[in-house]
């Protein structure tokens, strides 16, 4: 009796257990357990929306996107999997273990697809799609993917895309990235990632316990990224890309009023499009290649500056009143400091010479004297209001450069007066000191995005006035015409019969004996100024050659594009 007692204490004790756990599961988590239900019970198919098209300042596509077939497997619906394999095989020429492999790997949820071929030729996409009925499973889906119509043109701005890693993506989707779409990851197809990426939308579906597609609940309308214009001309840009040929460097071009980049140019380049088609034996070459093609040289790149640096030395040493444009120093061929000898490029002299044709032969000596009447500390101020050593306000990658924040011994100050020693620059700080000359009162702000969709960006970035006279500036201008249309000059090779330019030369001296980085920092036309420009060559010799030829060509496409 007493057992029959402890077994129905032990039963309702259950019951009670039984009922109580019901409670917690129907009543208080109840509303959680229906909305997991809810989640396991839909999916979607997601379909990724077409990102936006890049163009240039006229419209002309830098970005945009193309059709592409892939070939997938649905695995509800799959009845003869070696069939579909050994068929799908013979036609994109791969072996089955590879197909069954890549399913493998992409299999998901039994309705969604599983690509085992991400891009195949449109006929062998037809071929496919004639035999889908006695290939039941298989699909043939067209996709929109990235494509740039220039290949390697303007890489650097452009920037590429990839699959998001298993870190980001759970931060991504949120937004409606998966797995298998790209996002930006270098340049403009970064930093403009939420606007060209547009909405993913796709197939709400209705699946039964085995994950198996029961009915269609809802389709989400995808919207394609936003139009996104440059202030870049893509005709110049491909002008000065063809320009440099297998020459490494780099090139940039502002309009000097107002900062907006027209052309960037970084040789050698890589092609954007391997990275959006996967095509991981050219993604591996770019990131391989010991040439560093992924390397932005125009804003990342830090290179010596050599004899450009001699315009801010002139600048700074007429506003501090150490020289007058008419001042004459004897150039004998080199400068003793100490028990350190320094030589001119010209060995033999340039004997007595001005500000102009200090400039107009580029005279190491010259500016070596003046570098050192100015002094380390006025020195170093004018080459920081000139904008070096600083990040110019550029949207996308860029180093700030380099300069020497230590006391300088005397022969220190000499070599800095020339580009030499303890000095690195980018090619877009030298551009804007250009830009300086050219307009003659204020460095301005790089800038290329001129609208976003419907949202145009009329607003100048901030200019900074730099306290050099209108004086000092026309000085310094009358050298940078002799340097190009003197026939004493060293940058000659840029004259031109269609347009006046100004400029300096430099040729800085390298690790690598006997090779040297060649510079051109100029503008033009000079009376009414539409582009400044700064352009080296790495390892390219001197300034006076490639890229004195390039800044000709550059000019004579901003005055007459027609005669090109």
């Amino acid at each position: 009796m007493n057992r029959l007692v402890r077994l129905q204490w032990l039963v309702s004790l259950m019951l009670g257990l039984l009922v109580l756990r019901l409670l917690h599961l129907q009543i208080i988590r109840g509303g959680y357990y229906r909305t997991l239900a809810e989640q396991n019970r839909l999916r979607l198919v997601p379909e990724q929306a077409p990102r936006g098209l890049i163009v240039d300042r006229r419209g002309r596509l830098l970005a945009s996107n193309q059709t592409v077939f892939r070939v997938a497997i649905v695995p509800q619906e799959l009845e003869d999997f070696p069939g579909v394999l050994s068929r799908v095989g013979a036609l994109v020429r791969r072996s089955p273990d590879v197909l069954r492999r890549a399913y493998n790997k992409a299999r998901s949820f039994a309705f969604i697809p599983a690509t085992i071929v991400s891009h195949v030729p449109k006929d062998v996409a037809i071929r496919l799609e004639e035999e889908r009925w006695q290939l039941p499973g298989l699909l043939v889906k067209p996709e929109t993917v990235r494509h740039y119509p220039g290949d390697t043109r303007a890489a650097h701005l452009l920037g590429h895309l990839s699959q998001p890693t298993a870190e980001e993506l759970p931060k991504l989707k949120q937004y409606g990235v998966r797995p298998r779409h790209r996002v930006g990851r270098l340049g403009l197809e970064r930093l403009l990632d939420p606007e060209l990426r547009g909405r993913s939308g796709g197939l709400l579906v209705e699946v039964d316990h085995r994950a198996r597609q029961v009915r269609v609940v809802e389709a989400r309308e995808v919207v394609p990224g936003e139009r996104v214009e440059l202030t870049v001309d893509v005709l110049l840009q491909s002008l000065i890309e063809q320009a440099f040929g297998d020459q490494a460097g780099a090139a940039v071009a502002l309009d000097p009023a107002t900062g907006e980049v027209l052309a960037m140019v970084s040789r050698p380049a890589f092609s954007p499009e391997a990275f959006a088609l996967s095509d991981a034996a050219a993604v591996t070459e770019s990131l391989e290649d010991p040439a560093s093609p992924m390397l932005n040289r125009a804003t990342v790149g830090v290179y010596q500056p050599g004899s450009i640096v001699k315009l801010i030395v002139a600048a700074a040493a007429l506003e501090a009143g150490v020289i007058t444009p008419s001042t004459v120093l004897e150039c004998p061929g080199s400068l003793s400091i100490g028990d350190r000898t320094i030589h001119c490029w010209n060995r033999d002299g340039h004997g007595p010479m001005n500000l102009r044709e200090a400039l107009m032969q580029s005279c190491n000596v010259y500016f070596m004297k003046v570098g050192r009447r100015l002094g380390a500390a006025r020195l170093l101020e004018a080459m920081k209001d000139a904008g070096l050593s600083h990040r110019t306000g550029w949207p996308l990658e860029e180093q700030p450069g380099h300069l020497p924040a230590r006391r300088l011994s005397e022969g220190e100050v000499a070599l800095l007066s020339i580009g030499q020693g303890e000095i690195l620059v980018t090619a877009l700080q030298i551009a804007s000191v250009a830009a300086l000359f050219a307009n003659g009162s204020a460095l301005v702000q790089p800038w290329i995005i001129r609208r976003v969709g419907e949202r145009e960006f009329p607003a100048l970035p901030p200019r900074r006035r730099v306290k050099w006279s209108p004086q000092t500036i026309d000085a310094v201008r009358v050298g940078m015409k002799a340097v190009v249309n003197d026939p004493s000059g060293t940058g000659m090779r840029a004259m031109s019969v269609l347009v006046t330019i100004a400029g300096k030369t430099g040729t800085a001296q390298t690790r690598v004996e006997g090779q040297t980085h060649g510079w051109f920092v100029g503008y033009c036309p000079m009376e009414h100024p539409r582009v400044a420009l700064a352009i080296v060559t790495e390892y390219g010799g001197a300034g006076g050659d490639l890229p004195a030829d390039i800044t000709r060509t550059v000019c004579e496409y901003v005055v007459a594009p027609e005669t090109l």
